[in-house]
């Protein structure tokens, strides 16, 4: 492993290994799901957590530290399709353009959904029916 920690709300922005130019960002959810994010491990810097079960309010304040204080040009965001997940697109999205109107150039982000089959997509940036029912049957144990 390249780094520790790994959660979002425990890493500083400024530490050695949060200075790649590539950072990816994804959803705790989305490491058992994708084993290519797993791999990625060894090679590149990943950052991990979930709006559902962490403070939003803390984990955006993290989001917003990392995206000003690292040396990013480029971020990999990888959630989970459910709604809950589209919270971390937000947060990234938000920190960027707050990045942009300090007068630093925004972040290149590539954003991804994780289907529950294991599928990736790119992120349409809105919440679908088929994400919407995913919940619905993850909550009812379906």
């Amino acid at each position: 492993m390249k780094q520790w920690p790994l959660k979002i709300l425990l890493v500083h922005p400024r530490a050695p290994f949060m200075q790649e130019k590539r950072i990816t960002i994804a959803a705790d959810c989305a490491l058992l799901i994708h084993k290519e994010l797993v791999d990625k491990f060894d090679e590149e810097t990943i950052i991990i957590g979930c709006p559902m079960l962490e403070d939003p309010k803390r984990v955006f304040e993290k989001i917003r530290m990392v995206v000003n204080e690292s040396q990013a040009e480029e971020m990999d965001i990888y959630t989970m399709e459910v709604p809950c997940c589209h919270a971390i697109h937000l947060m990234v999205d938000r920190a960027n353009q707050e990045r942009e109107d300090g007068g630093k150039e925004k972040i290149r982000l590539n954003k991804k959904i994780i289907r529950v089959t294991g599928e990736v997509e790119e992120y349409s940036g809105k919440v679908d029916k088929s994400m919407v029912e995913a919940e619905i049957r993850a909550h009812k144990g379906l």
